[in-house]
Order: C-alpha cells, then sequence, then structure tokens
C-alpha cells in the first residue's frame, strides 16, 4: 500500500496537475460565492482556501527547479 502512495504522490507533482488543481479550487470557490448559506459550504470553501495555498507552494517549489533543469547559457554575440 505504501509503494501505491509512493507512485501516486509522485505523479500529482507535475506542474500541469497542480495549476489544474488551483483552477478547480478557484472555481469552486467562485461557485460558493462570498457569503456561505450553510456551515458546509463554509466549510469547503476554507478547504478549497486551504488547498489552493498548499498547492500553489508546491507549484512555487517546482517551478524554480524545472526552470534551473533546461537551461543552457545563450550563445555569445559579438
Amino acid at each position: 500500500m505504501s509503494k501505491q502512495v509512493s507512485v501516486l504522490s509522485a505523479s500529482r507533482k507535475d506542474v500541469c496537475s497542480l495549476e489544474a488543481d488551483i483552477a478547480f479550487f478557484e472555481a469552486r470557490l467562485s461557485l460558493a460565492g462570498d457569503a456561505p448559506d450553510t456551515m458546509y459550504q463554509l466549510a469547503q470553501i476554507k478547504t478549497y482556501q486551504t488547498l489552493g495555498v498548499l498547492v500553489g507552494d508546491t507549484l512555487k517549489t517546482l517551478k524554480p527547479k524545472l526552470g534551473s533543469a533546461g537551461k543552457t547559457k545563450p550563445p555569445a554575440t559579438a
């Protein structure tokens, strides 16, 4: 079971998936509105806000790694 969990967590750490997750959270938050009608909606808003922050932080840590991995020096121009 732990091997399966590690494979799943590793596969979710790609940038496209994280960006899609953030878009989903933003869509859910926009549907919930600014003033929740029920405690369930309030819990849902807090959950999606927290998940959005956590996923955003993970995305910020991955992007610099991806950006520096494929960089090479540009050719010198004279």
